[in-house]
């Protein structure tokens, strides 16, 4: 009898010592995963909630936790007009959630986000933005940086495909001659006398939509070149040219009342566009943030073989001031690869 209660005794023993070592190793566990399980939830009481954006999860491996993996953000961005907006909702999340778990508790939550582009996904390393000392200012101005350097790499728009006489064919346009009921918003005429419209053809919600359509007889009649010369974006046709008559080609639409722009490209004479961005010119705000207060492309040109783009600001909202230049200045562009992408030069 007493043989049997010690051996009792022993399984006992050893299922003791197997628990509280099943309990030493799973607590951690759960613990992380009770981490990460709040951390998404943060997140998602955040995006769409809060702000007008997406977030979706994938999952990382991790050696730094006892799981052995981590859930990562991804966080949609909508271009350039979007730079300043997404910036202030990172840093608006990322102190969220330092709030509810500190990043002492779990500095491996904190480590990476990834940025759904508008055409591509991009990994922004949050090692060196947030610690114990985060700095808002620090990481919005590295974020800004990052992705407007991203957004404005030559990557992001057509490669050239060799540029050619700007020449008017009946093959080159789509359909019958019309006449337009209206007169063109903006218009280029060539040389030799082809002039190059956009025509507004509806109205929806304050925005204007338009086609690109040209004329060889002075107006009698004219044939469409493009039924969607913007891609899609609605607001006020501001101007249009070829660059020396070539099939190169910019046009520029202002929208949101005129407080922003798009700059859209061609290279086969209006046939298709793409849209093209620039630079922010990264000035400083009063709280040490940056942003592009040149917003509204305004003209493109050639001077020997670089492209030339300067940028305005809005005329309703744009309030910043060069005490040196004694006025509200334009942003001057470069281009070495025919408006492929371009670097800022300064203020003129």
């Amino acid at each position: 009898m007493k043989k049997k209660l010690g051996i009792l005794a022993v399984i006992i023993a050893v299922i003791a010592i197997m628990g509280t070592a099943l309990l030493y190793f799973a607590l951690p566990r759960y613990k992380d995963k009770q981490l990460i399980n709040k951390f998404v939830s943060t997140t998602e009481s955040m995006f769409p909630a809060k702000t007008n954006r997406g977030v979706t999860w994938q999952k990382r491996e991790c050696a730094d936790n006892d799981l052995g993996y981590v859930k990562v953000a991804t966080i949609n961005q909508n271009g350039t007009q979007d730079l300043n907006w997404f910036c202030d909702d990172i840093c608006d999340w990322i102190e969220l959630c330092l709030e509810d778990i500190p990043y002492e508790e779990a500095p491996w939550l904190y480590s990476e986000l990834l940025i759904d582009l508008p055409t591509e996904e991009e990994s922004f390393d949050l090692t060196f933005y947030v610690h114990e000392n985060y700095d808002r200012k620090e990481l919005y101005n590295a974020l800004y940086g990052y992705i407007d350097r991203k957004l404005t790499s030559s990557d992001y728009n057509l490669s050239d495909a060799g540029l050619q006489p700007l020449q008017y064919v009946y093959e080159h346009t789509q359909g019958e001659a019309f006449e337009p009921y209206a007169d063109a918003e903006c218009s280029y005429t060539t040389a030799d006398g082809i002039t190059y419209g956009m025509f507004m053809i509806d109205r929806a919600a304050g925005s204007s939509f338009y086609m690109l359509a040209a004329t060889s007889d002075g107006g009698k009649s004219y044939y469409l070149v493009n039924q969607d010369p913007y891609c899609g974006m609605g607001g006020q046709a501001e101007w249009i040219t070829f660059i020396d008559d070539t099939s190169l080609g910019f046009a520029c639409l202002s929208y949101n009342g005129g407080d922003d722009g798009i700059l859209v490209r061609t290279e086969d004479g209006g046939a298709t566009f793409t849209p093209i961005n620039y630079p922010s010119a990264q000035i400083e705000l009063s709280d040490g943030t940056v942003y592009n207060p040149f917003v509204i492309p305004e003209k493109v040109w050639r001077e020997n073989d670089e492209i030339f783009l300067l940028a305005r600001q809005s005329e309703y909202s744009g309030d910043y001031y060069n005490e040196e230049l004694d006025k509200h200045p334009s942003g001057l562009y470069v281009s070495h690869d025919n408006g492929l992408s371009f670097e800022y030069v300064g203020e003129r």
